[in-house]
């Protein structure tokens, strides 16, 4: 008898021992799969490689417009008694050290009617879990080319690397990437994901039967479809300002969008909505460095962590003239750089 009670022991024994030694080697298997997975995440997409460092050259009021050209008063002198030219000296530089894991994105809005609809300039701080958005008025006047020129006509002038070119020296501001989104994407979107939350600022009622445009829509919070969300992002003659009106309104829709678009509801449509940016979406972000964005993206509260703004300055017909001293204190607020930003070190044109 006591022999039966001794083996259902060691039966017993042995049945908690291969139990326990299937879950531990079950949990070791595991984590060996986190481990891998992590260090080939590692290894896969890194942090983005960018300059620590930054360099512009401004522009100097001083110089003639003809180098041959001296002063216009004084006795006229022999040539061979006039002194040697000097050199002429090289332009000053200024460099500016960027903060570890600050990160910029030039977002732009394509319109259908050829130029650029919307830019915005992003900032994503991953080690502070903060961004900003800056919206950059289409109408700004920008000397492109030798030529005045509306800084949403400059893509058409000389291409996107041309416009990011454009606004990193006007603002001495590194472009890292631009992602150009059509418009239509954010119909698309919305509409995957069922409509989008939103308080309309003003009634919106415009018609433009050349672009088959139809707005027409009541002020107020209300679930917009992608008709709506479209329209509430394209209509610029629906405030008394412009498009500084519009832009504000693009920025709020932007972070309503981004909210409700990223929650655990809309974790099925993940695919339906990776289609959508492949059909819509032009960057020169590689896959790994949109990976790694969205990894740090994790866990932040859009609510307190993303900042909103535009360029400072006013409208003089026919462009928009940008405020140099309000520029250079935006700026500096986005946290780019280790030191302040100079106001040389901007290259803000005025007619």
């Amino acid at each position: 008898m006591a022999k039966r009670k001794q083996t259902r022991r060691e039966k017993s024994g042995s049945g908690l021992f291969r139990f326990f030694r299937g879950l531990y080697i079950t949990v070791f298997a595991f984590s060996l799969v986190i481990v891998v997975g992590y260090v080939a995440f590692r290894i896969w997409a890194p942090a983005p490689d960018v300059d620590d460092q930054v360099v512009f050259h401004p522009t100097s009021d001083e110089e003639p417009d003809d180098p041959n050209v001296g002063p216009a008063a004084g006795p006229s002198v022999p040539p061979s008694a006039q002194p040697s030219a000097s050199p002429t000296p090289e332009p000053e530089e200024i460099v500016l050290h960027r903060r570890d894991g600050v990160f910029t994105c030039l977002l732009i809005g394509s319109a259908d009617m050829g130029g650029t609809d919307t830019m915005m300039l992003g900032v994503f701080d991953t080690a502070g879990k903060t961004a900003s958005l800056v919206s950059l008025p289409r109408d700004t006047v920008v000397r492109v080319r030798d030529a005045d020129r509306k800084l949403n006509s400059v893509q058409s002038v000389g291409g996107t690397g041309l416009l990011m070119e454009t606004v990193s020296k006007m603002l001495a501001v590194p472009v890292d990437y631009y992602v150009e989104v059509d418009t239509y994407a954010f119909k698309a979107i919305v509409d995957e994901i069922g409509g989008v939350y939103f308080d309309v600022p003003v009634d919106m009622n415009y018609d433009d039967p050349y672009q088959d445009l139809h707005i027409h829509i009541s002020k107020g919070y209300q679930r917009l479809n992608g008709n709506g969300a479209l329209g509430v992002m394209r209509c610029r003659n629906c405030y008394a300002n412009a498009d500084i009106g519009r832009t504000q309104t693009q920025r709020k829709f932007l972070a309503a969008l981004a909210k409700q678009t990223v929650t655990l509801s809309n974790a099925t449509k993940v695919t339906s909505l990776i289609n959508i940016l492949n059909t819509y979406v032009e960057s020169d972000m590689a896959l790994n460095d949109m990976v790694w964005f969205g990894t740090q993206a994790i866990g932040m509260d859009l609510d307190a962590a993303l900042s909103a703004a535009a360029l400072p300055g006013e409208w003089i017909s026919p462009y928009y003239e940008l405020d140099d001293q309000g520029v250079l204190e935006l700026v500096n607020s986005l946290g780019l750089y280790e030191e302040e930003v100079p106001l040389k070190a901007l290259n803000i044109y005025h007619p």
